[in-house]
Order: structure tokens, then sequence, then C-alpha cells
């Protein structure tokens, strides 16, 4: 892992994976791509009953790091950049999915663009009442990864999905809980206690 993606083995059976990059929203650059990747290969070989995936600071995160696109493009190597970056990324959705455990998910604040992926692979969704949620690849002129695209229609509807890919609204969570983006919307402040009361409710099932 790095300083910036942790996994948390915090029992046999429960695993935390957090987002710890908060002075820069929680964008991913290739390391923090590599890493999650990394991490969800991990949890596939050791597998908990619970995972739960959480982020410091007040966004869950804004996908790709901007920055990081930049100097790809100064560089030239902007292909080269997107699809190591991606490849990273659908490794780790992959693997998630994949896995035999529970997910429960606490979404806070900003959450867009790749960074959605983690939420979409979740069983449960925990919204802070903060939550701002926004696709926005066809801001950039991009198209949606992390298994976007194959999971939103199946989340909502093909309608609403392509509302979501094309119009990109910003939902809040209220908005998120009434489109079928998320099972409870808590105080920010509640968000840490809101997840881990699920986790320890699905350590409890036989």
């Amino acid at each position: 892992m790095t300083e910036t993606i942790r996994l948390e083995r915090t029992s046999a059976d429960h695993a935390r994976l957090v987002l710890a990059r908060p002075e820069r929203k929680n964008a991913m650059r290739i390391q923090e791509l590599k890493a999650l990747a990394r991490a969800a290969e991990s949890l596939l070989q050791h597998p908990p009953r619970v995972l739960s995936i959480e982020a410091e600071g007040p966004a869950f995160g804004v996908g790709g790091d901007i920055a990081s696109f930049g100097e790809a493009l100064d560089r030239g190597e902007m292909e080269a950049w997107l699809r190591e970056a991606i490849g990273h990324f659908n490794v780790a959705i992959s693997a998630l999915r994949a896995l035999d455990a529970a997910i429960v998910v606490g979404v806070q604040g900003p959450a867009a663009g790749g960074t959605l992926g983690l939420i979409w692979a979740a069983d449960h969704v925990i919204a802070a009442e903060n939550l701002t949620l926004n696709l926005a690849y066809a801001r950039l002129g991009g198209s949606p990864d992390g298994g976007t695209s194959w999971f939103l229609p199946r989340l909502v509807n093909p309608l609403r999905a392509f509302e979501l890919f094309t119009l990109t609204p910003t939902l809040n969570a209220r908005q998120a809980l009434d489109w079928g983006l998320a099972n409870q919307v808590v105080p920010v402040n509640t968000l840490h206690a809101a997840v881990d009361t699920v986790v320890a409710k699905w350590l409890a099932v036989p």
C-alpha cells in the first residue's frame, strides 16, 4: 500500500480500505491506483467477511488527479498514462466485485469521476448529508471507467444512467437515496459510526 491508500485489518473478519489523500480531495495518481489494485488483490488472497471503504477529509474522492493528467499531457504520454491508470483501477474494481465479502461504503462531500467505481462496487452505501455526486466525464470529453458504464444502468435504469452520463447533473444525498444509489443518509459527523454499525450487524450474522 501507500500512505495515501491504507488497508487495515481490524480483525480476521473485517478489513477497512481507506482513501487517505485529503489535501487533494483523494484524487488518484498512478501510485494510488496501483495501490488500490494491490489492496484488492491482497483482499482476494485473504478475504475478510466484511470490507468497509471510507475516505479521509471532506471529500470522498474526485477521481483521477488532474495535475497528473496535465503532466502526462505535457510529456506527450497521455494515452500511456490513461492505459496504465485505468488498467490498475479496473483490476481493483474487478477484484472487489469478485471478493467473497459484504462491502459497505461511507461516502461524504464531493464524489466524482473514477472514484465512483468504489461506490458502485458496494453492497451497502451510506451517504453523508453533504454528499455531492457527479460523473463529470462528459465535461472532460472522457468515457466512464471503473465499471461505471456497466454498474450504473443496473443500479438506476438506462434512462437515469444516460442522464448522469451526458447531462452530468449533481445529485445531493437525498437525490442519491431516491435514485437508489444509497441505502441511507446520515449526518456527516456520524458517518464513520454508521459504517461501523453496518459492519457489526453483518459480522453478527451466522
